[in-house]
């Protein structure tokens, strides 16, 4: 019972520190697509 509940916790923080990492990689869609033939 106790490495399930470590696995669960690890997974939450691999989970959050993944949101935090896209969130600053990625671009929004109206940067990344920005040119002058396309309208968002």
């Amino acid at each position: 019972m106790k490495a399930f509940l470590l696995a669960c916790i690890a997974a939450i923080i691999i989970a959050a520190a993944a949101v935090v990492v896209l969130n600053r990689v990625q671009e929004p869609v109206q940067e990344a697509f920005a040119t002058t033939a396309v309208r968002l």
